[in-house]
């Protein structure tokens, strides 16, 4: 199997680098509010820390039973996928993956795909790939648009931006959306960010999204977003494609909630 190959950081780099991040007050600041953010909301809905530990203890059995019986639950899988009108490809590595959704969207003609939160995604570049094939892979979700149009990498699993200001956010708007002026009032960037993607919405064929769990026995994709644009990747073009991990799969649907 061909393997992707990994750039790392040199030693004397990445201790530079971590040292001037650590000194940074604002992104110490961001990062130390979205994590008490994250734990908050979290203990809101589990203020029993007995009651937790048992949802971990039967998430982490579920995981396990999942991946004791991974060959044939894939297997199951693909089948009722298929039976539900799903194409199922496999990759062994990212420029497999990589080929086979430039070439759906080169059979759809296609040049343009919007593109929800996806870790897999990140992790096979799709985004480098696509544009090395004269196509666009354009972020939906908010903080995935703003560190794209930066040209930066995600900076936290679940808040990609959050090493960004405001302010940084009103400049980069303003200098790289057109006929966009300068504000700092957040629910404006957000306005002028949406209307951005609506608009790419309406003109891309294929829509592409990750997939949080896999349901075996149905043949189910199961998706959570809070913004809104999981759903439009997945509904309004023309074609969906899934990207995921095949550890990501169950084999029945009460094995899910537990999990998230």
């Amino acid at each position: 199997m061909n393997s992707q190959p990994l750039n790392f950081v040199p030693a004397s780099e990445f201790k530079q680098r971590a040292a001037v991040a650590v000194a940074d007050e604002h992104l110490r600041r961001s990062f130390r509010g979205a994590m008490d953010f994250l734990i908050a909301k979290r203990a809101a809905q589990f203020p029993d820390p007995a009651a937790l530990e048992r949802q971990r203890g039967l998430a982490e059995h579920i995981r396990k039973y999942s991946l004791a019986r991974l060959p044939d639950l894939l297997e199951l899988l693909e089948r009722k996928l298929t039976e539900n009108g799903v194409h199922v490809h496999w990759a062994e590595n990212a420029e497999q993956a990589n080929r086979v959704i430039i070439d759906i969207a080169r059979r759809h003609s296609t040049k343009l795909m919007a593109k929800g939160k996806s870790m897999v995604s990140e992790e096979i570049e799709l985004n480098h790939a696509m544009a090395d094939a004269g196509m666009e892979a354009l972020e939906s979700d908010m903080g995935e648009y703003i560190v794209q149009l930066a040209g930066e990498k995600p900076s936290h699993i679940i808040m990609p931006a959050i090493h960004k200001t405001k302010q940084q956010i009103a400049e980069l708007f303003a200098q790289e959306i057109p006929d966009t002026p300068y504000t700092e009032d957040v629910d404006a960037l957000i306005a002028i960010g949406r209307r951005v993607l609506r608009n790419q919405f309406r003109d891309a064929k294929v829509g592409v999204s990750g997939v949080n769990f896999l349901v075996a026995e149905t043949g189910t994709l199961c998706l959570v977003e809070n913004e809104g644009n999981g759903r439009m990747c997945t509904t309004v073009p023309e074609v969906h494609i899934a990207i995921t991990g095949i550890e990501k799969v169950v084999e029945r649907f009460e094995h899910v909630l537990p999990l998230f």
